[in-house]
């Protein structure tokens, strides 16, 4: 910069630096025409500091390698703006050349990791404006905890959005043991892709790097400060390290134009498609986050379903968007159902947006256009307070009646009586007698008949 030959040492003649904006002007781009600003140019440490102008200024088209002449490895984007070109200085920039490390977080639910090393590691020192008693780790269960560890990820909360700035010493190697199936972890003072990560023993699971926002999203990156979902089929070492090259080659995980794809909220979902047990890990969700947290998946932690799915949401708004896109059909006289316990079915056909009222559970089926039998279904939920839902399916139009008995077969209220025409129906009670008082907990009986067809079942009433 400005021309201007500097001495590292008064005493030590045998180096000599100059930077220049180039004598004379230039007319091209990525010119330098401010202070470099390093971190510590009379110490000799000749890294660009955080608020260098340097950083992202270089171009990406005449880089060649991923590596520089002193075989690091190249930093895409330096200050992590989402514009990924290289940096102009005498080494690039990592991160952390200050020894701060900025943090952003959402109100609510965050995941985040221990970007630093640092002498006090309370979580109210480190993030000072979270909620107390928030900061859970995982073991099989969530932990709740107040330091945090380099290498573990945690949930905290939050009132507000917001900054945080961690001081401290940058470290850029980290060897964590993790354990058989899901883990919850933090990578190190810079960011670092998954396909760089050593794996000796092969024990990560493909598309199984999760962060959360509104929901979890499926990453490729783990960033300096946050927390991260892995899975592993089995327990062993991996190493994350800076310098490191990659080492596997990324892999298209989508399915959307081989499956069924439901979208909740932006959380995606697929079915039609059948799986190995080993490729549906692959499309596996981590363990549900605390509550006040959204989160949506099929039983048991899927991303995927066959034929049938028991959709579990954990919702944080009155209505649910719902995008749909069906490029497989379910066949002659069949049709993709989705079921709320609200009582509400959809049928999915080619592809749509629908906002249905918030539930907990929603059952996506393929179902007969019409039933092929007369059925009277178990309510959901059972046991309930105070509201349930009753399925009965009709092959035929019929004179339907659905009544509530108590134990003594005493006729409590009748939820149907009328004619109705062929297919999958269903009816709520709210645990009010005929005349809409609320009745006793307990057992009750309910019967469908239906022409000749007559079915009894018990459900349970709890206050």
């Amino acid at each position: 910069y400005d021309n201007q030959a500097l001495n590292m040492d008064e005493h030590d003649d045998r180096v000599q630096v100059s930077y220049s904006c180039i004598e004379g002007g230039w007319p091209g781009a990525g010119n330098i025409s401010s202070i470099p600003s390093f971190v510590d140019s009379q110490g000799r440490d000749l890294r660009l500091a955080s608020d260098s102008p340097c950083i992202d200024t270089g171009n990406n088209s005449v880089v060649i390698s991923e590596t520089d002449l002193d075989d690091f490895h190249r930093i895409w984007d330096g200050d992590e703006d989402g514009y990924a070109v290289v940096d102009m200085g005498a080494f690039e920039f990592k991160g952390s050349g200050s020894g701060d490390v900025t943090i952003e977080t959402q109100s609510d639910w965050n995941l985040v990791g221990l970007p630093l090393e640092v002498a006090d590691s309370y979580y109210l020192t480190i993030f000072p404006n979270a909620i107390e008693n928030t900061l859970y780790s995982f073991d099989d269960s969530y932990v709740l905890g107040s330091y945090l560890t380099i290498g573990t990820g945690y949930w905290l909360r939050f009132e507000e959005a917001g900054t945080t700035t961690i001081n401290g010493s940058p470290f850029n190697e980290l060897t964590l043991n993790l354990n058989a199936d899901w883990n919850l972890i933090s990578g190190i003072s810079e960011a670092v892709l998954v396909y760089s990560i050593d794996d000796p023993d092969g024990i990560i699971i493909e598309n199984t790097l999760f962060g959360f926002s509104d929901g979890y999203f499926l990453t490729e990156e783990l960033l300096s400060g946050k927390g991260y979902w892995l899975r592993t089929y089995e327990a062993g070492d991996i190493t994350l390290t800076s310098e490191a090259r990659v080492k596997t080659a990324s892999q298209d995980f989508n399915l959307n134009d081989r499956a069924n794809t439901l979208s909740i909220n932006g959380s995606e979902l697929y079915f039609g498609v059948e799986m190995s047990p080993r490729e549906r890990l692959s499309y596996s969700l981590p363990p549900k986050p605390p509550s006040g947290a959204f989160d949506v998946r099929f039983e048991n932690g899927w991303r995927t379903a066959k034929d049938y799915g028991v959709i579990e949401v954990m919702p944080i708004s009155e209505t649910l968007s719902i995008v749909y896109d069906i490029i497989i059909d379910a066949g002659e006289h069949m049709n993709w159902v989705l079921s709320s316990d609200n009582g509400i079915d959809s049928i999915l056909e080619g592809s749509g947006e629908i906002t249905v009222p918030s539930s907990e559970r929603f059952i996506l089926n393929r179902e007969s256009v019409i039933p092929v039998t007369f059925a009277l279904h178990q309510n959901f939920p059972n046991p309930f307070n105070p509201i349930t839902t009753l399925r009965y399916d009709l092959p035929s139009d019929a004179l339907v009646t659905l009544s509530i008995y108590d134990m003594l077969g005493k006729e409590i209220t009748q939820l149907v009586n009328t004619t109705q025409q062929a297919g999958f129906k269903s009816v709520r009670w709210d645990a009010t007698d005929s005349m809409g008082r609320p009745v006793s907990a307990g057992v009750y009986l309910y019967q469908i008949q239906a022409g000749e067809f007559v079915q009894t079942k018990k459900m349970v009433l709890l206050k």
